[in-house]
């Protein structure tokens, strides 16, 4: 488990308590809308608004003079570089509140791109499985293995309670269950500290460095290409849409 994975258990279980009568398209706008709210309280409470507000009311002002003034270049210039002058102290009074106001919501991301991506194949299903790179005495379990072709192999994923294995000679290298939707499974990196693979890891001996798993991924859209229709677009979306709703309800600078 890593740093943004902390708050996983908890994130989980009102998830589970929801999706009895709250379908997952539904919850994951309610997850955007959530983590768009809880930004705009935060870089209000960490950002200074009267500051911020003052210079955009003179930075107005000078606009307004930019706008209808007729005078000399040379008396112009002078209210040019005030504006922008203001423009990048108002950028420097908000840069740092607002990148502070992300951190906590990267809890909330990381758990969603792990619990949104996909669902669960049906038992028997044949999934395609790529091994990258295919090295020492690799097989699967005798039940699950299908033709093996170059890196790739397919097999039927397991039913509930049970378990398909990879294994190196005898020496296991990877066990999937069907409580396990995670379509990439790697050794352990260092980014792992930040955000840990809910699937585990595979041996650091192992000359294995990845294996790929072709998951169905959920489609939440009914429209669109189907690079838009999963969980990103419809999370990122309702966030951004509540970011700015409860920038203007909030009255925030």
């Amino acid at each position: 488990m890593g740093l943004f994975d902390l708050l996983a258990p908890i994130l989980g279980a009102v998830d589970h308590v929801l999706e009895t009568f709250v379908p997952g398209g539904l919850r994951l706008v309610g997850w955007g809308i959530l983590s768009g709210w809880l930004t705009m309280l935060l870089y209000r409470r960490f950002s200074r608004q009267q500051a911020i507000a003052e210079m955009k009311a003179a930075q107005k002002q000078l606009q307004d003079r930019i706008a209808s003034f007729e005078g000399e270049f040379s008396q112009l210039m002078p209210m040019v570089k005030r504006a922008f002058a203001l423009g990048f102290r108002q950028l420097g009074l908000s840069i740092g509140p607002a990148l502070l106001a992300t951190i906590p919501i990267l809890f909330i991301v990381a758990w969603v791109a792990t619990n949104f991506v996909y669902e669960a194949p049906p038992a028997g299903a044949d999934l395609d499985v790529k091994v990258e790179p295919v090295a020492g005495a690799l097989s699967w379990s005798a039940s699950a293995i299908a033709a093996p072709e170059e890196s790739g192999w397919t097999i039927q994923w397991p039913a509930e309670g049970q378990t398909v294995t990879l294994s190196d000679g005898d020496a296991p290298v990877l066990s999937l269950s069907n409580d396990e939707l995670h379509g990439v499974i790697h050794k352990r990196r260092g980014w792992n500290l930040l955000i840990g693979n809910p699937a585990g890891y595979l041996p650091p001996d192992q000359p294995t460095e990845v294996i790929r798993i072709d998951l169905p991924q959920t489609r939440y859209l009914p429209f669109g290409p189907d690079w838009m229709r999963g969980w990103m677009l419809v999370f990122f979306g309702a966030f951004l849409a509540a970011s700015v709703a409860f920038k203007f309800l909030l009255k925030i600078e």
